[in-house]
């Protein structure tokens, strides 16, 4: 016979065993819907960086707001030296410096190619000029970077066709210092906006306003008049604007550089470029995402809301999971498998 029954101890263990299991596994798997593609995993990332909305009291012609993440100095000395080499320092205003970062990347190879980079920002900014690659968030991700080395301010605004996912566009907002207000640059499509015969640039507000109010007034003109327009035919332009005017929504930060130099990052990075961006936003120096609300899109935005408690639930239950797992191991074994413990004929 046995010396000791091992019933008693394998029951809970074996319960704790399939416990653990079910929440390292289950959660997962419903989470399983956005990653089919890569437009849904970037709404599984709006969710879980998901803020409140831009309600009523926004201030689109405020400054940089205090909690608004910038990058802090000292800058990566790649991008600090090609501010330098860019001459950005010399440039006698902000939008003269947001200009020359624009036909730095526009113009510096041709033509365009398009495609997704998705590595970090050295690479990205050399597969651009000197490959022609790159779709629109590597464009910004890349001015970011510059216009941090040279000092600017600049905030982007995303918009989407697919319920704040990953179809559809981003553009760049530029703090003018010298006139105290902001500029709205289409760094992809190789567009400035402006009004009727004026070339002073709107800013995302005033486009807004424009596009929806009276469109005829609208003026698309070239950051790089040596590159190629978004759009060969202005109505397509406009039409794409228009289609994404209820899914706008505001990053809340432009610390690019900062996300890369987070520990998370560098740890992952070497393995994939997307883990390590997955790290970043784990850690907590992913900025944020604030939703613009309008009449028709609040159902859309409750989704998001309803996506993100759906991320958060299953962040938790596999939390557990490997709380459950390790006491799994930390449980006493059979006694038969217990060190001077045998059987007995």
């Amino acid at each position: 016979m046995l010396v000791g029954s091992s019933s008693g101890l394998r029951t809970p263990r074996r319960w704790l065993a399939g416990l653990a299991i079910a929440a390292l596994t289950l959660p997962p798997l419903s989470l399983a819907p956005y990653l089919v593609s890569g437009t849904e995993v970037v709404k599984l990332r709006n969710a879980a960086l998901l803020q409140h909305s831009l309600g009523p009291s926004f201030n689109w012609a405020a400054p940089p707001s205090a909690d608004f993440v910038f990058d802090a100095a000292p800058f990566d000395p790649y991008f600090a030296d090609l501010a330098q080499r860019l001459t950005l320092r010399a440039q006698p205003s902000d939008w003269d410096r947001a200009l020359v970062i624009s036909r730095h990347l526009l113009g510096s190879h041709a033509p365009l190619l398009g495609g997704p980079i998705q590595d970090d920002l050295r690479q990205t900014h050399a597969a651009i000029v000197e490959r022609g690659e790159g779709y629109c968030a590597d464009f910004v991700r890349v001015f970011m970077a510059i216009a941090s080395a040279a000092g600017l301010q600049v905030r982007a605004w995303a918009f989407s066709f697919d319920g704040f996912g990953g179809s559809g566009h981003i553009l760049v907002e530029l703090w003018n210092r010298q006139l105290g207000r902001w500029q709205l640059l289409d760094l992809f499509n190789n567009y400035r906006f402006a009004l009727d015969r004026n070339d002073s640039p709107l800013s995302a507000a005033e486009f807004r306003r424009l596009i929806t109010t009276d469109p005829s007034r609208l003026r698309l003109l070239a950051l790089d008049p040596g590159a190629r327009p978004g759009w060969q035919h202005r109505e397509k332009a406009l039409a794409y604007y228009q289609r994404g005017l209820d899914e706008w929504y505001l990053v809340w930060g432009s610390n690019v550089l900062g996300v890369e130099d987070a520990a998370a990052f560098r740890a992952l990075e070497p393995i994939s470029f997307q883990l390590a961006q997955v790290g970043a936003v784990v850690q907590g120096v992913y900025p944020g995402v604030r939703p613009l609300p309008t009449p028709a899109n609040a159902g859309r935005i409750e989704a998001l809301h309803r996506t993100r408690s759906h991320l958060l639930v299953a962040a938790a239950l596999v939390g557990g999971g490997i709380v459950l797992a390790a006491a799994t191991l930390a449980w006493p074994r059979r006694r038969s498998e217990l060190p001077g413990v045998a059987h007995v004929g």
